[in-house]
């Protein structure tokens, strides 16, 4: 059935209140789209699509689309370029190195302080390319079967949960999904009336596509064997393999311009010869010879097991247990139909699309999420239309039983996509049981991609928690979105650091942890810290955040005993239970040093020291016992080699950015006579606070290297504590003046020549 109007005045205001119900319907679903945007953080690859678009469109460099081509972030960026609040950091080092997740991270937490209006904002164009597939699953299901199919296949796309999770976010996938389905759209039109005009559009949209993701090169191999496949003759099939050559110059000729018609060799191959894109090419390369190695560094998980090869039939079950049974049910239909009806030639293009995308997921490359194959599944919901099409057939044969299944699967449908709203990234159908089953089931992008800080702070408030422990699978900053947390082991954003070193994952200390349903299972994702939170596997959640982050709480009567040790180096949760003397009804007390010249001393038993007593206490966090300087008196070039005696107070050290960096450190200057005049500092801090008790010792080594150029005259040694996160110094109540730090000068006779 075509578009072109040869209808009654009738048909004619049919046709448009059919217009007007598909404007309505969209108008709905873009707004439930951005109202779901609106209440999600930042998803994991988020930032790094949105800061490589807003680079592009800034600069007119494109050495940050290392990964993927620019096409989806730059589109994401066109939302936000304008702002004239927008910070783009490109005298930063991450630019002038092309690293794309420093950059990112710099580009969206910190050289700006709107990060969750500018990801809404970028989301918006994906939003309307997630518009455009919709209109293209109704007008192709139109065209190929008629009104009903259409309307059918348009009903099943708009309560499909995986459709609208992506099409919310600012990634690769859902750009892929639209630009691949309407240029196949578009070839099958072609196959059916070839003409220049469809050609050029088909050529242009497979090139938008390519720009998108590189495994949109999948289309031409695809489209050729749809050519070879598709019934005609061979004089027709000829004529049209001269003009597919045609086609893909169009597409090479689009993505050329999507690198700004750039020249020149490919980095690293054999032949030094000029190419257009080379950019493009250099990036496909390295990520196809990569992709391999860096899917075996970390580990995937499905149905309770763990591996770094995959799993041949991941995307099976992913289909299985996430795309609705209702779909699932007409897809089954509209398959068993039209291979029945000997249409499978005729209709190769709505087949073998999804065929390829689903056997390349079956190589067990890249196992991490549903969406890897959500360009099958627009195809896919064009059979499930065509399925519903042939039950009302049946119904208009005297079958109203057909209509009823029909109305039955519809409803069935919309329910459960109503009930998960606004958290569509987490949606598993009956077959995978409740909510607190799904983990056990699939993780990563499927369930949890880093999406409900927000969700985590309304429930944080609902409980009236000031503060918890947090293992996170995400690269947001949780403080952005008004999270106090102690950062626990996570991949990639707190993968190490002191705090998260000290972590003891075999007896946590008491306190509430919200937890990351992926942390859950894969830990930091490498197989040594598989099991880091395998504490909490057996226990029941008290409650969750969206559906992706689940909260515990361990009481302070949890335990019978304490055991107190000092671990040196080494991740404490690297170490075996064995190894740290844990004893199943005391608490581990793990207190973590980062060198082995500092020294620990547990609630300051056996410390023993000779030392220049000082006792400031710093706000209650930490007391200076004193210090020991090895010379008072010292000759440039020289070290300045003292020990700093702290105690632990019983203030915790405020800690509002754990993102930014460690929550404390020490610093010791050796000026001029203005203090500012800093001519030689030591900066640092050895020890985790997590794990720290008040009346803990510690003792702190401290080296100062002293050049030759060193002009003798009047010096100050000054000490004091500090917060990374926030610059700002703690006050020591020996203070005068305001003064933020203690004068070690008299302890330190002189330098001189």
């Amino acid at each position: 059935m075509d578009f072109e109007l040869r209808m009654s005045g009738r048909h004619k205001r049919t046709r448009w209140l059919e217009w007007l119900l598909l404007a309505t319907l969209l108008l709905l679903y873009g707004s439930a789209a951005h109202g779901a945007s609106v209440q999600k953080s930042a998803a994991f690859d988020e930032q790094f699509h949105l800061g490589t678009g807003v680079s592009y469109l800034t600069s007119g460099d494109f050495r940050l689309a290392n990964s993927h081509p620019p096409l989806a972030g730059t589109l994401a960026a066109t939302a936000v370029i304008s702002r004239p609040d927008l910070v783009v950091p490109l005298d930063s080092d991450a630019w002038q190195d092309g690293n794309r997740f420093l950059f990112s991270e710099e580009f969206l937490w910190r050289a700006n302080d709107q990060a969750h209006a500018l990801l809404t904002a970028g989301r918006l164009p994906i939003i309307l390319l997630g518009l455009l597939l919709l209109l293209g699953i109704w007008g192709w299901g139109r065209q190929a079967w008629g009104l009903t199919a259409g309307w059918i296949a348009l009903l099943v796309a708009l309560f499909d949960p995986n459709l609208m999770a992506n099409a919310r976010l600012i990634t690769t996938d859902l750009p892929l999904t639209a630009f691949f389905f309407v240029a196949m759209w578009s070839f099958w039109h072609w196959l059916k009336r070839p003409s220049w005009p469809s050609l050029l559009l088909v050529g242009v949209l497979a090139g938008l596509a390519m720009a998108t993701k590189y495994t949109a090169l999948l289309f031409w191999p695809v489209t050729l064997l749809c050519l070879l496949i598709f019934p005609a003759s061979t004089r027709e099939r000829w004529s049209r393999l001269a003009h597919f050559g045609g086609m893909g110059l169009v597409g090479l000729l689009v993505l050329w311009s999507v690198y700004r018609f750039d020249t020149g060799p490919i980095a690293d191959f054999p032949l030094a010869m000029p190419v257009p894109a080379p950019y493009f090419w250099q990036n496909l390369w390295e990520t196809f010879v990569k992709l391999p190695l860096e899917a075996e560094a970390k580990l995937d998980f499905l149905l309770g097991e763990v591996s770094t090869g995959g799993w041949w039939y991941y995307f099976p079950v992913a289909l299985a247990v996430k795309t609705p049974l209702p779909s699932l049910a007409l897809i089954t239909f509209g398959g068993i139909i039209l291979a029945r009806h000997r249409r499978l030639r005729a209709e190769v293009c709505l087949w073998l699309p999804p065929l390829a995308f689903l056997g390349l997921g079956l190589t067990g490359v890249l196992t991490i999420g549903y969406r890897h194959i959500l360009p099958a599944l627009p195809f896919l919901l064009l059979l499930a239309g065509y399925g519903g099409h042939w039950l009302v057939q049946k119904a208009s044969s005297r079958r109203p039983l057909s209509a009823l299944l029909l109305a039955g699967l519809l409803v069935w449908l919309a329910v459960p996509a109503g009930r998960i709203y606004p958290h569509q990234e987490a949606y598993f159908n009956e077959l995978a049981g409740d909510w607190t089953n799904w983990s056990n089931i699939l993780v990563d992008s499927n369930l949890d991609w880093g999406q409900d800080l927000i969700a985590l702070r309304q429930v944080m408030d609902d409980f009236g928690l000031a503060e918890v422990h947090l293992a996170y699978f995400g690269m947001a900053y949780p403080e952005h979105y008004g999270i106090r947390y102690q950062p626990l082991p996570g991949y990639l954003k707190f993968a190490d650091g002191p705090e998260v070193a000290a972590f003891n994952p075999y007896t946590p200390a008491p306190g509430w942890y919200a937890i990351s349903a992926t942390s859950l299972r894969l830990g930091v994702l490498t197989p040594e810290t598989a099991d880091y939170y395998a504490a909490f596997r057996p226990m029941a959640p008290v409650g969750r955040a969206g559906y992706s982050i689940y909260l515990y709480h361990i009481p302070e009567d949890a335990y019978q005993g304490v055991n107190r040790i000092v671990v040196q180096q080494t991740p404490v949760g690297q170490l075996s239970a064995d190894e740290l003397g844990v004893q199943p009804t005391q608490q581990t007390v793990a207190k973590w040093v980062r060198s082995t010249t500092a020294t620990l001393y547990p609630l300051g038993a056996d410390f023993t020291a000779v030392y220049e007593p000082i006792g400031v206490d710093f706000a209650g966090v930490m007391t200076l016992l004193g210090v020991h300087l090895v010379e008072t008196a010292v000759s440039p070039p020289a070290t300045i080699d003292l020990t700093l005696y702290w105690q632990v107070g019983s203030q915790p050290m405020p800690a509002p950015a754990p993102a930014v960096g460690p929550p404390l450190s020490a610093f010791v200057h050796l000026t001029g006579e203005e203090v500012w005049q800093v001519l030689a500092q030591y900066d640092g801090w050895e020890t985790a606070l997590r794990g720290l008790e008040p009346g803990d010792v510690i003792a702190q080594p401290v080296t100062i290297a002293i050049n030759d150029e060193l002009e003798p005259g009047s010096n100050f040694l000054l000490v004091g504590l500090y917060s990374p996160q926030t610059m700002a110094r703690l006050l020591p109540d020996s203070a005068v003046a305001n003064e933020d730090f203690v004068d070690l000068t008299p302890f330190l006779h002189s330098i001189r020549r």
